[in-house]
C-alpha cells in the first residue's frame, strides 16, 4: 500500500483556469467612502463579492473615549452590500447586487 497526499477540495467547483481571480483588494480601494471608513471585502464565489464599510462608534459615552480596541469593538456596519465584479481593460466593473425582495 502507498501512502497518498490527498488534497482538500477547493472553495470552487470549476477548473483552474475558470477560477476567478480575487480583487477584494483592487474593490476596497476602488469603491467610494468617507475619511473615516474603514472598508472590508470578501470574495464570495465566482464574481460575488460582500462589502462592507465600518465606521468608527461614538466614544461621547465611554469612560476614556481616547482607549483604542479592536475594530469589532470600535467600529459598526454602516453599510453592506453585495457586489458582482469583473476586470475589464478599462479596469473593474461593479454592480451592486439588489437585496432579494
Amino acid at each position: 500500500m502507498t501512502d497518498q497526499l490527498v488534497q482538500p477540495p477547493t472553495a470552487f467547483a470549476t477548473t483552474t483556469a475558470e477560477q476567478p481571480v480575487d480583487l477584494s483588494a483592487a474593490i476596497a480601494k476602488q469603491v467610494e467612502k468617507r475619511p473615516t471608513d474603514r472598508v472590508t471585502v470578501r470574495l464570495i464565489h465566482g464574481r460575488n463579492y460582500r462589502c462592507n464599510w465600518w465606521a468608527p462608534g461614538d466614544t461621547r459615552d465611554y469612560d476614556n473615549p481616547a482607549m483604542a480596541g479592536p475594530t469589532v469593538t470600535t467600529h459598526h456596519v454602516r453599510k453592506s452590500q453585495f457586489l458582482r465584479v469583473i476586470m475589464t481593460a478599462k479596469g473593474l466593473v461593479i454592480e451592486v447586487v439588489p437585496p432579494r425582495a
